[in-house]
């Protein structure tokens, strides 16, 4: 008889404000940081120096990369990188950052390596013999930090390349919440639809264990509790930091939910971001609720609902689900189609075809409830264009 089993996913998490501080604990002495245009504010570039200084280490900037990451981000530093020789790579950043490190790190301790040959899933090998991975999320959304996956776009088609494989998830995730104080309202939503995306569908997801439904409801719930507060720009200040860190600790539970189940139809038909050059996790806010109708009335769905005060059957309990993730997007000033956004219908109508047809085979498509095929990925892009809401079965 095959033996069925599952096996959780992590890196070890350190979490608690002020918890950067442990990277200095790890007696390393060559750190490279990997860092965004504005994740590492002076403030927090002095308290590295300062906390690397006293453990004896040196510190170099390697990479600084941009919003979203393009498959040249990560070889045009490696040399400077391979010179360097880290035995730390610290990633300091959001989502781009944090995956564009992970592949920095694979082909910093495999030169030989070629990318086409990393796309392979599951194919990788095992990192650290070089160096320790330390990842810093100074957002609350992507939950790269603990994924297994690394997401860049091809400069030419636009399209998304994926690396994926447990062996890139970072060794330690430090979730610190002092890094997101300073984020502007608007990057607090988008990251965190992008984190409440992530729990749902894993929620959902054919291959979600016991324990990673229970991550991921969990996770749901405390950021449909603490996203408004989060992004408030009146909120009591004590109110605001308490609620930011329960997001900023969520997106991780999420991102660590995804990783040993899977996204869903959000993310393998989001399409619309990079031709738009729309933020990801806008996009889900978007999304995310069309695709829910979908898949259909489910348990999960009917769980979070139930835990936000509604009542009702299954189908019931998921429609208002669905009706309370429009309601939030309205008061996060969200839109809530693609019309309202400002985007060409005729553009987009374009490109509809194609992008349902192209997000048939991808893994997380596969592992949704819902049964899709050409002709109802058509339908739910124009549904979502011109706002038609979902209504549950």
């Amino acid at each position: 008889m095959e033996q069925q089993f599952s096996v959780l996913h992590t890196p070890q998490f350190v979490t608690g404000r002020g918890s950067i501080s442990f990277f200095a604990t790890l007696g390393k002495k060559r750190i490279g940081v990997i860092r965004g245009g504005r994740s590492l504010n002076d403030e927090l570039k002095a308290k590295i120096e300062k906390l690397a200084a006293e453990s004896g280490a040196e510190v170099k900037y390697l990479a600084q990369i941009r919003n979203e990451p393009y498959i040249e981000d990560i070889f045009k530093n490696m040399d400077e990188i391979r010179a360097f020789e880290p035995d730390m790579i610290l990633a300091i950043g959001g989502g781009s950052v944090l995956d564009t490190a992970k592949a920095i790190h694979l082909f910093y301790e495999n030169p030989e390596m070629k990318f086409e040959d990393a796309l392979i899933p599951y194919t990788l090998p095992a990192l650290g013999k070089k160096a320790v991975h330390v990842s810093v999320p100074t957002t609350s959304g992507t939950g790269s930090e603990t994924t297994s996956v690394a997401v860049f776009i091809d400069p030419e088609t636009k399209i998304k390349k994926l690396l994926m494989d447990n062996k890139l998830i970072p060794h330690y995730a430090i979730l610190d919440a002092d890094t997101t104080d300073s984020l502007p309202a608007s990057i607090t939503t988008n990251t965190g639809m992008d984190a409440l995306t992530h729990a749902i569908e894993a929620s959902v997801a054919k291959n979600a264990s016991a324990m990673t439904r229970a991550i991921a409801l969990e996770a749901a719930i405390d950021i449909l509790e603490n996203l408004e507060t989060s992004a408030s720009n009146t909120a009591e200040p004590e109110a605001k930091k308490a609620a930011r860190e329960a997001v900023h600790i969520a997106s991780a539970m999420a991102g660590t939910a995804i990783t040993n189940s899977c996204t869903g139809l959000a993310h393998s038909y989001d399409h619309p971001g990079p031709a738009f050059n729309l933020p990801h996790g806008m996009v889900c806010g978007i999304m995310l609720p069309y695709t829910m109708g979908l898949v259909g009335p489910q348990p999960a769905y009917a769980a979070l609902a139930k835990r936000l005060g509604y009542t009702g059957n299954q189908t019931e309990l998921s429609q208002k689900l669905v009706e309370h993730l429009f309601a939030l997007a309205e008061r996060l000033d969200l839109k809530t189609s693609m019309q309202a956004m400002g985007i060409d219908e005729t553009e987009y109508m374009a490109n509809v075809e194609r992008w349902a047809e192209g997000s048939l085979s991808a893994f997380a498509t596969q592992m949704s409830p819902a049964e899709m095929t050409t002709e109802r990925g058509v339908q739910m892009y124009k549904d979502i264009y011109y706002g038609n809401r979902p209504v549950m079965k």
